[in-house]
């Protein structure tokens, strides 16, 4: 019998298995696709503030870009400029295959091609029955799936809300060296569109996506067929990578035996809807609350109901002030978008920028961005739609 089971080959669910076995722990990793990391399932842009968790390697960085613009329907624009934050393009799969080779050099395992069917809970263990028919026992499980929420009833958890869409892909561009986010209902309804650029092979590429609500793939073909971004690109685009990603918690995230962590927790930066730095923080939370558990031999959902607390505390603050931003940036017109992209602009607002804002924690920001007035009126106005 394995100490833990963890199903899905994420960065989460790695980063939990990886350090469950660096505690001697005997882990097993599930994981559905041929390959980890394959498909990529997000753009991988985070801040050096992840390193405090994971010693991010330097040959998974495909770029470190130094600003963002943030681009309105009309084309108005904001320079955001990178406060040191040391903001780095990662190439996902190669990340993702890092942590896996971490868990392997700590003695955990990691299995491929190996979708998991049924999970059932017993007094003494978890029993895992994988779509060949194999039945895996272990005595804890931590469901890092994603956004798969089949195994949720598990936990007792309703689906996450909301749930938005999101469309990528990778194209050969024309070189570029800022970050852009584009905004507006005419480009993304209720979210916004992303263009990332790096090199692969000394080739200059651009990652490319949408975030809203609705058909994310026709979304992404008119922006890609925008001529401002149109006459940038080097190919046709192909098929894009399609998911959809939770903005809010599940109702609950453990149960006896079982925890979720990342995606599968619904944790994500509600603004942005980054996901890397708050899978891997669930992650390191979740095994510090089973290596106790364990060493207890006590798994039970009360027990286990600290990682919930133990996120919660350091999440949730964050979380609520930033869906509620999000939510008045979702009402705003494309008109009051533009307005508000001059008012990002402005030297008052630059200032604040500078001095408040962090890459994985916007709640500071978006405190002070709303004293300013040109923001505080467009946002108030949203509230009454």
């Amino acid at each position: 019998m394995k100490d833990v089971i963890v199903v899905g080959g994420g960065p989460a669910g790695l980063f939990a298995a990886l350090r469950l076995a660096e505690e001697g722990l005997d882990v097993l990793v599930l994981e559905e696709h041929e390959q980890v990391g394959v498909p990529t399932h997000c753009t991988g842009i985070v801040s050096g503030e992840t390193s405090r968790l994971y010693k991010v390697p330097d040959e998974v960085v495909l770029s470190r870009p130094q600003s963002c613009l943030v681009v309105s329907p009309g084309g108005r624009v904001a320079r955001l400029e990178d406060p040191g934050e040391e903001i780095a393009v990662l190439d996902r799969a190669a990340f993702d295959l890092a942590l896996a080779a971490g868990v392997l050099e700590a003695g955990g395992a990691v299995r491929t091609s190996c979708r998991v069917d049924h999970v059932g809970k017993h007094a003494r263990f978890v029993e895992v029955t994988t779509e060949g028919g194999e039945r895996l026992h272990a005595r804890a499980l931590v469901l890092a799936c994603g956004v798969t929420f089949r195994f949720h009833p598990l936990i007792g958890s309703r689906l996450p809300s909301p749930i938005l869409h999101t469309a990528q892909l990778e194209l050969a561009a024309a070189p570029a060296e800022a970050l852009e986010v584009h905004v507006g209902r005419s480009v993304a309804p209720e979210g916004f569109a992303w263009l990332a650029p790096f090199r692969r092979r000394d080739a200059p590429y651009l990652k490319a996506g949408v975030l809203l609500r609705g058909d994310a793939s026709a979304c992404l073909d008119r922006f890609l067929a925008c001529p401002v971004v149109a006459e940038r690109l080097r190919e046709t685009p192909g098929e894009v990578v399609r998911r959809v990603l939770p903005l809010g918690p599940v109702a609950r995230s453990y149960a006896d035996r079982i925890l979720a962590v990342g995606d599968a927790a619904g944790l994500t930066k509600p603004v942005s809807g980054g996901g890397i730095f708050y899978s891997l923080l669930s992650a390191q939370f979740a095994s510090e609350t089973l290596v106790e558990a364990l060493g207890a031999d006590d798994l039970g959902a009360a027990r286990l109901s600290r990682y919930e607390a133990r996120w919660h505390d350091r999440l949730m603050p964050e979380m609520r002030i930033a869906r509620w931003f999000r939510n008045r940036l979702a009402g705003l017109t494309d008109r009051e978008w533009d307005t508000f992209v001059v008012a990002l602009a402005s030297v008052d607002v630059q200032s604040i920028i500078k001095r408040d804002s962090r890459f994985n924690w916007h709640s500071s920001l978006i405190m002070s961005m709303i004293k300013q007035p040109g923001i505080g009126a467009i946002l108030f106005r949203s509230l009454f739609r």
